[in-house]
Parts: C-alpha cells; sequence; structure tokens
C-alpha cells in the first residue's frame, strides 16, 4: 500500500492541479450542515495536508493519518511551521487506533482504491466505524470502474507541472480485479538537470454494490439527501466520481 514515498520530496508539485481548498471548503459546508462545526475531523490519506491544512486554519479542529511516511514527515512540518494542532498518525488505515474519537472521517482522492481487496476495505470501514462517535460521518471519494477502462483506452500520456513531468499508463488485469496505474517522473531543481523517478499503483477495481454492501457490514447507513447538498460542487461534470455521505448507526 506505500505509494509516493520516492515521490514525496515533489509531492506537492505534482498535485497543484487539484483545488484542495475547494474541496476543503466543501467538508467544511458539510460540518455545518450536519452541526458538527465543533467537532473533530480525521483526514484518512492525508498526504502533505492538502485538504487538512485548509480546514485547520478555517478554525476546524481535525487529525490526519497516512500510511507514507514521505508525505506525513512534509504535512508535520507544515504543521509545525504554521504552529497548528493536530495529531499526525502514520498507520495502515485498515487497521488504526487515534487517541480521539471523531464526529466526521473523510478519504479524499483515489485512497480507497490503493486497498486490496474489498475485505480491505471492509475493515477500513470498520475502523473507521470504532473511530467514529455515535451518529458520526465517513465521507470517501471514488471512481467507477468504468473510469479506468476509458483511462486504459487513452494509452500513454504525460502531465507537466512547470518544469516537471509526470508519464502515465494504465493497465487492466481483470483476472486480478485491478488496474495497474506507472508513472514515470522526471524532476528538476534547475531546469535543465533532470531525476528520474517510477512507481506503480494496483487500483482495486471493486464496484459500487461491492462497496455499498461493506458500508452497511461495517454500520453505516448511506445518505444519499448529504451528498447532493454538500458535495455537488466538487463532483461537477466528472462522468464517473463520486461522493459518498455514510453516517453510523
Amino acid at each position: 500500500m506505500k505509494v509516493y514515498e520516492n515521490l514525496a520530496p515533489y509531492y506537492d508539485r505534482f498535485m497543484d492541479h487539484i483545488n484542495y481548498e475547494n474541496e476543503a471548503e466543501s467538508i467544511y459546508r458539510f460540518l455545518f450542515q450536519v452541526n458538527k462545526m465543533n467537532g473533530r475531523v480525521l483526514d484518512v490519506g492525508a498526504g502533505s495536508g492538502g485538504h487538512l491544512l485548509p480546514l485547520l486554519a478555517m478554525g476546524v479542529k481535525g487529525d490526519g493519518l497516512d500510511y507514507a511516511e514521505g508525505v506525513r514527515a512534509i504535512l508535520r512540518e507544515k504543521v509545525k511551521e504554521g504552529h497548528l494542532n493536530a495529531a499526525l498518525y502514520t498507520a495502515d488505515m485498515r487497521d488504526f487506533h487515534t487517541e480521539h474519537r471523531y464526529d466526521v472521517i473523510y478519504c479524499f482522492g483515489e485512497t480507497l482504491r490503493h486497498l486490496e481487496t474489498i475485505d480491505d476495505a471492509e475493515a477500513f470501514f470498520r475502523c473507521a466505524a470504532k473511530a467514529l462517535k455515535d451518529g458520526g460521518y465517513l465521507i470517501f471519494t471514488w471512481k467507477e470502474k468504468d473510469y479506468f477502462h476509458e483511462l486504459e483506452d487513452w494509452g500513454d500520456f504525460y502531465d507537466r507541472h512547470g518544469e516537471d513531468y509526470l508519464l502515465w499508463s494504465s493497465e487492466l488485469k481483470e483476472e486480478e480485479n485491478a488496474a495497474f496505474l506507472s508513472y514515470t517522473a522526471f524532476v528538476t531543481e534547475n531546469g535543465e538537470t533532470y531525476r528520474r523517478i517510477r512507481e506503480t499503483h494496483r487500483l482495486a477495481l471493486f464496484d459500487s454494490d461491492e462497496i455499498y454492501r461493506a458500508t452497511e457490514k461495517a454500520g453505516f447507513a448511506i445518505r444519499d439527501d448529504l451528498e447532493e447538498i454538500c458535495f455537488d460542487e466538487i463532483i461537477g461534470d466528472a462522468p464517473f466520481k463520486h461522493v459518498t455521505v455514510l453516517e453510523k448507526f
């Protein structure tokens, strides 16, 4: 499950296309909608703090959890420099323990699909349920399986981020129920000499029915009404993207 370790020093440079502040504002609006403004949140897959830091700046009490020590170290430094108060955990999302119990846990990006099987996803849901207060909420984003079929059809493609480049390729292995997303990063400190970094991510292809059955078994109820009220803006026109809101019952 460890990803982005080699890319960690350059992580923020390659994630600059994500509107983290807009997504953080949607979580803030959600807290207002469900009367949890004075509660505490946990960011699972916190990375370098793209969502957590704006929420802390808004006055939200929050903590972060990530399995990749490299990016978590970056987040720890940002929290220290900003004189912010947040507990930061290096832990596997399938089996974690925290100091606090939370009103809201959120897990954005493709973090859920970095789990290998639907049983792993169910383990995460059960762990999140234990970390939530009664009546707490779990929010996570995910993309439909068809997205990965379309991604494979694109073939190799690259992203440019300033003077840095990412070359991507995708391969579906239906027999393993997984997509393998590989990148080669070319990063530079001076615009002339480049360092090459390679990594492959295995993304599980469990479908929506499997996800929802796993959440129900873990003790959650789906809140479609809150999805529409709070998160339509960040989904936008993305044809395969979903934000799922669960309430612990």
